[in-house]
């Protein structure tokens, strides 16, 4: 059977370019570079520095190392959703918290890679590890989400 997301880079519900509602070069309402209320270096309740509860590297029950809930080398209750690059290709796994506003993002071999908060505008910030806000998730029209750098240059895909 086909990679139903196989097609996802000529989809304009899912790829950016070919649709400016869900493109944040072209939609500043949803560019963090652009929306105070989006940005966590200008919006301290959806930064995880200074909102601790969103912060899985200082919360042991958002933490896969401290939480073996989280951690899909542990347990068999992942979310089912999967990181994609343009090309549909897999790269990674995301679970989902116990708290809604984080998602923590693994690597092809389950190593904890990320994590992303909650923006409360229908999209996430992305942080790697050391904390360095390094991205960000916003929904597409495919009951999915599109990954980005804080470019704004799609980096990929979140889908079930």
């Amino acid at each position: 059977m086909a990679n139903p997301f196989s097609r996802a880079k000529h989809n304009a519900s899912i790829n950016p370019q070919f649709n400016p509602s869900i493109n944040p070069k072209v939609t500043a309402a949803i560019n963090p570079n652009l929306n105070p209320w989006i940005n966590p270096l200008r919006n301290s309740r959806i930064n995880p520095d200074f909102n601790k509860s969103l912060n899985p590297l200082v919360t042991a029950s958002l933490n896969p190392i401290r939480n073996s809930l989280l951690d899909p080398k542990h347990t068999h209750r992942f979310s089912g959703l999967r990181r994609l690059n343009p090309d549909a290709e897999l790269v990674g796994y995301v679970v989902r918290t116990s708290s809604k506003g984080v998602l923590l993002f693994f690597d092809k071999d389950l190593n904890w890679t990320a994590y992303a908060v909650d923006n409360s505008r229908e999209g996430y910030n992305v942080f790697n590890l050391g904390g360095v806000w390094q991205g960000f998730v916003l929904k597409n029209q495919a009951r999915g989400w599109n990954e980005f750098n804080l470019e704004g240059d799609w980096t990929g895909l979140i889908a079930a």
